[in-house]
């Protein structure tokens, strides 16, 4: 009987544990319907929000209708997603600067571009994301 019991209780440890991945992996196809953008989540890869992003932190993002100056926000640039603050508005483009940058970047975001305010920092789990890229790519 004490077998029985065993294999029962591992079936059901499986079925939660499979029943778990489901959730989060729903819960991460979702993410950008709640919150209203195309990236959810960013990984920042650089050093350029020191001190208040890290390289592998990840951001939490939440696609507004409007931004104002302080805003940390995602936006779409050719070399690909910038993780930056909102220092001026200039006509309908923002003006962004990474914290530990001297000058201000040379694209100017509108708010079409940019994809979304940073709402929550989840510190250095991106890092094996980077990793995992910089592993690929060489």
């Amino acid at each position: 009987m004490d077998e029985v019991k065993q294999k029962r209780n591992k079936i059901i440890e499986h079925a939660m544990l499979i029943s778990t991945l489901l959730v989060a992996v729903a819960l991460i196809f979702s993410l950008g319907y709640l919150l209203h953008t195309q990236v959810p989540l960013a990984v920042v890869s650089s050093w350029s929000m020191e001190p208040t992003l890290h390289v592998g932190d990840i951001v939490v993002v939440y696609g507004a209708s409007q931004y104002s100056i302080g805003d940390i926000v995602v936006y779409e640039s050719p070399s690909g997603l910038i993780v930056h603050r909102i220092v001026g508005v200039n006509g309908d483009k923002f003006i962004t600067k990474g914290d530990a940058n001297p000058y201000p970047d040379s694209i100017h975001p509108d708010k079409f571009t940019i994809k979304g305010r940073v709402i929550f920092v989840i510190p250095y789990i991106g890092n094996l994301k980077l990793i995992f890229e910089r592993l690929i790519s060489h």
